[in-house]
């Protein structure tokens, strides 16, 4: 379980507060989060990649909630970022734009132009014609840009097919045949700076060793590189490190960082970067949801959630497990159940036969590791509310994301 759970007189707690009484305020389905924990693992962080006195860039596609970036900018942290929106949402939370790094393959027109506005660190290019469109703006506009380069290493990460990114195939990274011609072209453009390789070989990878393969091919571009004449000063390693969401599977910082710097050894004027997301925020957050309905069926027994695969689509989208817990312990027996929500969709399935203790209709659960690609990817299929997210500090919560309803939505409707 999170280490800031944990039941106190048979209640579920999160930190020093009841989740039923959050849960008695809010009304469920909501989204909640450990202050303390997402503090605690930035601190984990920080002081694991000290050893490559790397910078570390929240991905901030993880969970761009407000009052989550602001404790990342409270932290010092930088930003990496894969829209206007989410750059946005970052200089409005206090990251400093010269600490943001803006990725992703399909960066529009104008929004590299509002990210050469603000001044950001660097842009993370990824195709050729994505270059030739960064020249021509700021041929445009008369401005300078800090670019990396991410290559596709055809590195594995052994992780879910639909959240591997560094293989051959892959709609991510220059391909190593175009690296030169991509050089090239930065070098002939006085308005592009060149600050080195950037690489991401996926999400939720719990092993190192895909690393340790991307950071010794890594050594050795760079140093063709360098013998070519090209400055490579930087490398952004990108993020993917693994949580546990049950199973006993993940990655800590140390023993990335270790592999990172061993592999690194003997590379000298090379500044490193990290972009951590779930890692830091995942651990942080559970969903809370109350049983709507106990259907009795062969062979197993449904438990109908108030939440649904709009509100966490993780299992849906990557077949992904979360813990279950109930938020108030009983010395009930076991049982198997299925565990599904309430969309007209055969994938709204957070559970198929899983043993937990009886939970009877009206009760509440807490979906665990549930802080990271929830909450962001939530919709209003079915026309249902974007449901609240809560923040607790020791003793207090707030929400920090109102419940958006189907009445707010329709107000950005006409009919014609």
């Amino acid at each position: 379980m999170n280490q800031v759970l944990r039941y106190i007189d048979n209640q579920l707690h999160m930190e020093s507060v009841a989740l039923d009484v959050v849960a008695e305020q809010v009304g469920t389905p909501f989204y909640c989060y450990s202050k303390a924990d997402i503090q605690q693992r930035v601190s984990a962080c920080k002081a694991a990649f000290k050893v490559l006195d790397a910078t570390i860039h929240y991905a901030v596609k993880a969970n761009c909630n407000l009052s989550i970036l602001r404790l990342m900018a409270a932290a010092g942290l930088g930003a990496d970022v894969v829209s206007d929106g989410e750059l946005e949402r970052a200089l409005v939370a206090g990251i400093p734009a010269e600490k943001i790094i803006f990725s992703g393959v399909g960066k529009r027109k104008d929004e590299m132009l509002a990210a050469l506005n603000a001044g950001i660190a660097q842009f993370n290019l990824e195709s050729i014609p994505e270059l030739e469109a960064l020249i021509a703006l700021c041929e445009s506009r008369n401005k300078t840009a800090g670019v990396s380069l991410r290559i596709n290493p055809d590195v594995d990460g052994a992780t879910h097919r639909h959240i591997t990114t560094g293989v051959k195939g892959s709609k991510f990274g220059i391909p190593m045949e175009q690296l030169h011609h991509a050089l090239r072209r930065i070098g002939e453009s006085e308005y592009l700076q060149l600050r080195g390789l950037a690489v991401h070989i996926g999400s939720q990878i719990v092993t190192a060793e895909p690393y340790r393969r991307v950071c010794e091919r890594l050594c050795g571009w760079v140093t063709d590189l360098r013998a070519a004449g090209h400055v490579i000063e930087h490398l952004d390693l990108g993020g993917g490190f693994g949580i546990d969401y049950g199973d006993g599977d993940y990655l800590d910082f140390e023993s990335v960082a270790q592999v990172m710097q061993e592999a690194l050894q003997g590379m000298d004027n090379l500044h490193i970067a990290i972009e951590p997301g779930r890692s830091l925020v995942g651990n942080a957050g559970v969903l809370v949801s109350e049983v709507i309905y106990r259907k009795e069926a062969d062979p197993l027994p449904f438990l109908i959630l108030d939440a649904g695969m709009n509100d966490l689509m993780r299992p849906a989208l990557y077949q992904a497990s979360h813990p279950i817990q109930p938020l108030l312990a009983s010395e009930k027996g076991q049982e198997q159940v299925n565990v599904v929500g309430p969309i007209c969709e055969s994938t709204d399935f957070f559970h198929k036969a899983i043993t937990l203790p009886e939970i009877a209709q009206g009760e509440r659960v807490a979906m665990l590791q549930a802080g990271a690609y929830g909450a962001v990817m939530a919709s209003s299929y079915n026309s249902r509310a974007i449901i609240p997210e809560v923040m607790i500090d020791e003793e207090r919560f707030e929400m920090i994301r109102r419940r958006i309803t189907n009445k707010n939505l329709l107000e950005f409707e006409l009919v014609m």
